[in-house]
């Protein structure tokens, strides 16, 4: 059975990013057909997945590009299998066959959000790692066409491997969503919006929402805290119970985002039945279909029209609900995912 090592360290995010969501459900379905090796950072709480797991400590803690380009590429030297870089990068020095899955290019197409040593080491790994890892993952059609535009990857080592919904997604979740938003600080009806990196465009959702007009809903934004302000409550990171309870109780997900590799917090919206007001932004027609409040451009003008219409018109916000339903539906597999990464893994096998 071929080995595989895998960058694990997304897995013990807490909670879970997009990313560690992804490996969750791939890790038990990948150990049933090779030998997975999960490659953690040791100064966090260890994994009880079902497979083996190395603890690797980085020098003197420094960074994670020095966890993966130093304690990995050393535990590499007697390794004798594929190594999987989950998170856009393998490393430099290392003669093990590599697969790395490239989520998206925001460091090529949005370097404002990131500080300038930061942005530079992204780049720097990601290119160096998609020329020279075996196979490279996408998660998008999109996220494909733009690794071979800006890197220069043949079609023959790219592998696209969409992700589907967690399960954990469904429209069920909403009854436990008064619950939870009481405990922020809401009572009755709200918008979802989402912090996090710049370029999801949370100040645009605000500037939006403050747009409707009276009596408007609450609005939460997930994802960071900030200032206080009437009508808005901002919540940190929520765990997956809270988040998937949150998604499916708004009455809209206005989503403004700039740019994705896939948008996976649309598709969750989706898949639990909440309309998505957003404009058609690099994958997200591919994700969504017409299951979207579709909006001219990520203006606050455009995104304002958009979410007036889903809030205001009920019988919009349900034929939005049952289009994300059925779109959820069709997306791909977690089967089907693991089968396109296992296609990776044989490919770096040649």
């Amino acid at each position: 059975m071929t080995q595989v090592a895998l960058d694990a360290r997304r897995l013990q995010d807490v909670p879970h990013t997009g990313v560690g969501r992804r490996l969750a459900n791939l890790v038990p379905r990948l150990r049933d057909e090779v030998d997975l090796v999960l490659l953690t950072d040791a100064t966090r709480p260890s994994l009880d997945l079902g497979c083996e797991e190395v603890p690797l400590r980085a020098v003197r803690g420094l960074t994670e590009v020095a966890w993966l380009q130093g304690s990995v590429a050393r535990w590499l030297r007697s390794f004798d299998g594929i190594f999987h870089g989950t998170y856009n990068a393998i490393p430099f020095v290392t003669k093990t066959p590599c697969v790395v899955t490239i989520h998206d290019l925001s460091w090529e197409h949005h370097p404002e959000d990131y500080s300038r040593l930061r942005q530079q080491a992204w780049r720097t790994q990601a290119r160096w790692s998609a020329r020279h890892a075996k196979a490279v993952v996408t998660v998008s059609e999109h996220a494909r066409d733009e690794v071979r535009a800006a890197y220069g990857v043949p079609d023959a080592r790219l592998v696209v491997a969409p992700p589907a919904p967690d399960p954990v997604f469904s429209p069920e979740r909403a009854a436990d969503a008064p619950g939870v938003v009481a405990t922020l600080g809401i009572d009755g009806p709200y918008v979802l919006a989402l912090d996090g990196a710049p370029r999801r465009g949370a100040e645009v959702a605000l500037a939006a929402w403050r747009r409707l007009p009276a009596p408007r809903p609450s609005l939460l934004v997930v994802g960071s805290s900030g200032p206080a302000e009437d009508g808005v409550v901002r919540a940190g990171p929520l765990d997956d119970a809270a988040w998937s309870a949150v998604i499916a109780g708004a009455l809209a997900f206005c989503y403004p985002t700039r740019y994705e590799g896939y948008g996976m917090p649309a598709l969750e919206a989706a898949a639990s039945g909440t309309p998505v007001v957003c404009a058609s932004v690099g994958p997200l027609p591919e994700v969504l279909g017409s299951a979207a409040e579709w909006c001219a451009s990520t203006s606050v003008d455009d995104i304002a029209i958009g979410l007036a219409r889903v809030v205001s018109d009920e019988a919009r916000a349900a034929a939005l609900s049952r289009a994300g339903l059925e779109q959820a539906q069709r997306a791909p597999s977690w089967d089907a995912c693991a089968r396109a990464v296992l296609s990776a893994y044989a490919l770096a096998a040649t």
